[in-house]
């Protein structure tokens, strides 16, 4: 549930901003034989605005709380119990994460219809949730509200308002998005002993990229509008009379991610130490108006990525690319051998006479089945979903009635 309430006071030209938001969750779960009560937060916050040589400054701060996630209250194993006992325990009394904005923009119209804006930002995460052990063996652990994190950039737009028939928006931003990531096993790894003065010596405490720590993004808009006259006649009609398109380019740099062994249970490399590629779009659409007797409407040419370019979404952990290793494939291949070695008829519909080398009728032993079920470990390992959309081309007709 959430409360906000917000008051605005004016003095010349300087005009303030203040609010206040309530915040609380249930986490509905008992503790030690104890029905847990709902945790609150009351957030603050407040901006001021003024003018300053044909500028507008506008600088704010605030607090924000978020409920933990709810997988992090419950409990979970991740590997088998039956071997190892392995598991997780969730803590339905965690807090909320929180973080604390600074923001100061500046917005500037450098002529009659172009205006820009800078804006530059700071949020401080605390209270993040992270792992901690229960005793003295790492394998069990509970959640606990324990990383922190900063999130710093800065945001530029340029805008131009539709004027002659065209306009246009350009946004940039530039961002780092790091935290601690403290896990269980790091605690137990980084903590020693020192020899001389028997003192506890906690490692310096690292940060590492968030999953959303993309460095740059780029929006860039373009639209406009061929006056009715425009264009040469034709039997009467003028076809690029009146036409509107519009043109929209996305960038963006490639977001972290963690390489891992192929049982993705150890890591290679460093926490979100490997990028994706960057991913870059164009989409355009034109439309013409047109009058069907008394009802308006219009055709249209809808294009998407139009450059068809592959942006890759996803990889594998522990390739790096979308593909699967050889080294996975004839680790696949092997397991299904060793599990089902058996011979296939001709009578059976898994026959393939391709298979079939010595043209006996049946295909038996490794010469023969092994390679049937490698072409199965790569099918079953082909990349699905890895990549984003491809170019879609939509030619449509619309009627307003």
């Amino acid at each position: 549930s959430g409360l906000y309430l917000e008051s605005q006071v004016r003095a010349s030209d300087i005009a303030i901003t203040a609010g206040v938001r309530y915040d609380a969750f249930s986490p509905g779960g008992d503790l030690s034989n104890r029905t847990l009560a709902a945790r609150s937060a009351i957030n603050p916050r407040i901006a001021v605005a003024t003018v300053l040589e044909g500028a507008t400054i506008i600088a704010s701060v605030g607090r924000f709380s978020q409920p933990p996630d709810l997988q992090f209250l419950v409990d979970a194993a991740f590997d088998d119990t039956t071997r190892t006992g392995r598991f997780r325990q969730g803590n339905p009394d965690l807090g909320f994460e929180q973080s604390t904005q600074f923001e100061l923009s500046a917005r500037v119209r450098l002529r009659e219809s172009v205006s820009l804006r800078v804006n530059v930002f700071n949020k401080r995460l605390e209270g993040l949730v992270a792992s901690s052990p229960l005793r003295v063996n790492p394998d069990s652990s509970v959640f606990v509200n324990a990383d922190i994190g900063d999130v710093i950039g800065g945001e530029v737009i340029l805008e131009r308002e539709r004027r002659h028939g065209w306009g246009m928006r350009l946004a940039a931003v530039v961002q780092r998005a790091e935290a601690t990531v403290t896990d269980a096993f790091q605690l137990r790894r980084l903590t020693t002993i020192d020899p001389v003065t028997k003192d506890t010596i906690f490692a310096a405490r690292n940060q590492w990229p968030l999953d959303y720590d993309r460095r740059l993004a780029f929006i860039g808009t373009i639209d406009g509008e061929l006056p009715a006259s425009a264009g040469p006649r034709l039997l009467g009609v003028r076809p690029f009379g009146a036409l509107s398109g519009a043109a929209v380019v996305r960038y963006g740099s490639g977001l972290p991610y963690t390489r891992t062994n192929i049982k993705g249970d150890s890591l290679i490399g460093d926490l979100n130490g490997s990028r994706l590629p960057s991913q870059f779009t164009m989409d355009l659409l034109f439309r013409r108006p047109l009058r069907f007797g008394g009802m308006a409407g219009g055709i249209y040419l809808d294009v998407r990525n139009a450059l068809n370019r592959g942006n890759l979404l996803s990889v594998r952990r522990e390739t790096g690319t979308p593909n699967a290793s050889n080294t996975t494939i004839a680790a696949l291949a092997e397991a299904a051998y060793t599990a089902n070695p058996q011979a296939i008829p001709y009578e059976s519909p898994r026959y393939r006479r391709a298979a079939d080398s010595n043209g006996d009728g049946i295909i038996s032993g490794r010469t023969e089945l092994f390679p049937l079920y490698e072409a199965a470990a790569r099918d079953f390992t082909q990349p699905l979903f890895v990549y984003g959309a491809p170019r879609l081309i939509r030619f449509g007709m619309e009627v307003l009635f």
